[in-house]
């Protein structure tokens, strides 16, 4: 009877032990079994009562929906994701409504901090870091910020039919003057405040890793000046590639020629490809009135890879408790009412003559015969008859023997947007519309910055 007993028994603790009985571990020397379970609730994991509406509700672990998202440690959000073991994308695909969410419009200010342009950048990371051309907040050839702060207006479009709307400030914290890439970061809202928590905004997918290539198609997103003040795309393709640089200080890099059309506006804008991946940074445009040609001029994404790199560990204003930038503010204008103690009637257009540089762009040798020609106000380079050219002109000069030109400019003409072109034989003609003239004019040496001009091929 014992050993039936026994024998009993031990048939029990057999089927007990070929059971999947949760919460029970079975250990056979050794190794220990657990039960099948998607997750193992460790004491700090382990999910806590709230209470909604009077019932007490036992939420996920890690689900909680009452605090604020903390992405103080999410990197740069808007890098293409590496591939799981499967294929699968570790993010959904992008969408022409992702990158249009994330294409913002800059406004630019000058050192008094009053807008002077617009251009374009694309939100890199929903924190508020943004993607842009260096040309858009600084000077090329200086390297030196538009403002002291490096300060810009930030404008989001909420709906594609309408003009975008003032949200953000923001300031310059990685910049290359000559790969002509910058990147700002959020560092506050429309009253000057930091965002009181951790910006979630939508970013914009990056696609360093695949090279682009002749006839892929591209698309730019952004702010033209020819699309007037809403959001504008424009389709094209890769139509080959040059190098060269926006500094004139030695370094050229790599440019990609497609054929959309784009205007200025739309520099620092994202050219994305097929994916909805932005593959290159719209930043320069060459057109050739006499050929009848015009391209468009992009950066290839790679190239900001090591600013990204270094942004991604700044500290930004409502993230990880960073505190509020400290600025130093905007300039006071001088007061057009005293020049030397005297008094000057602000009505009277004085009159300034500058010199300055033409030159080539891979030699630097002095272009002569060439002009610079700037049109009436009235008047952007698609009213142009080139058959009668003197009805649309306001000045144009000729640069002598060394490639020198001289400027009269007015303060009218300072403060104002003009159409300005570049001519010379043998040369790639430039022409460009809402070009704001103190943006090539360098105060300290009280000169126009040298102008580079590349040959024809």
């Amino acid at each position: 009877m014992k050993s039936f007993r026994a024998l009993l028994l031990l048939l029990i603790l057999i089927m007990l032990a070929s059971c999947g009985v949760p919460g029970v571990n079975v250990t056979v020397g050794d190794d220990t079994t657990k039960p099948n379970s998607t997750m193992e609730l460790k004491p700090t994991d382990a999910p806590k009562p709230t209470t909604e509406n009077g019932i007490s509700v036992v939420k996920p672990a890690g689900d909680d929906t009452t605090n604020t998202q903390d992405n103080s440690d999410a990197g740069i959000g808007g890098k293409k994701p590496a591939s799981t073991d499967n294929g699968a994308d570790a993010k959904s695909p992008s969408t022409l409504e992702d990158v249009m969410a994330a294409t913002v419009q800059i406004g630019v200010l000058d050192a008094t901090w009053q807008e002077v342009g617009t251009c374009t950048g694309s939100i890199i990371d929903p924190r508020g870091l943004i993607l842009t051309n260096f040309h858009c907040i600084g000077d090329n050839e200086t390297g030196e910020y538009n403002n002291a702060d490096g300060i810009d207006n930030i404008y989001i479009t909420l709906n594609p039919r309408n003009p975008p709307k003032f949200q953000f400030i923001a300031q310059t914290v990685e910049a290359d003057a000559g790969k002509d890439i910058a990147i700002l970061r959020i560092i506050a809202t429309t009253n000057g405040e930091p965002p009181a928590n951790c910006l979630n905004l939508p970013a914009i997918t990056l696609d360093t890793a695949s090279q682009v290539e002749i006839g892929q198609k591209v698309t730019s997103v952004g702010y033209p000046g020819v699309g007037g003040d809403t959001l504008t795309i424009a389709s094209g393709q890769v139509v080959g590639f040059d190098e060269y640089s926006m500094s004139g200080q030695g370094r050229t890099y790599e440019a990609i020629k497609y054929d959309a059309s784009d205007s200025a506006g739309i520099s620092g804008g994202p050219i994305i490809n097929e994916q909805f991946e932005q593959v290159a940074i719209a930043h320069a445009g060459r057109s050739d009135q006499d050929k009848g040609g015009k391209l468009s001029l992009a950066r290839p994404i790679e190239l900001a890879d090591e600013l990204i790199n270094s942004a991604d560990l700044v500290r930004i204003p409502g993230c990880n408790g960073a505190a509020a930038a400290q600025l130093n503010g905007p300039a006071q204008p001088e007061d057009p009412t005293t020049n030397n103690g005297g008094n000057t009637d602000p009505t009277t257009s004085e009159t300034y003559d500058i010199s300055g540089l033409l030159l080539d762009s891979v030699s630097s040798e002095p272009i002569v015969n060439g002009y610079v020609v700037i049109l009436k106000p009235e008047y952007d380079w698609a009213d142009v008859d080139y058959d009668d050219l003197e009805t649309y002109v306001l000045l144009a000069v000729e640069t002598d023997s060394n490639g020198e030109y001289t400027l009269s400019v007015t303060d009218e003409m300072a403060q104002s947007l003009v159409s300005y072109g570049l001519f010379a034989d043998n040369y790639d003609t430039w022409t460009g519309d809402a070009v704001d003239l103190t943006e090539i004019y360098d105060k300290d040496t009280d000169r126009w910055i040298d102008i580079y001009m590349d040959a024809t091929k």
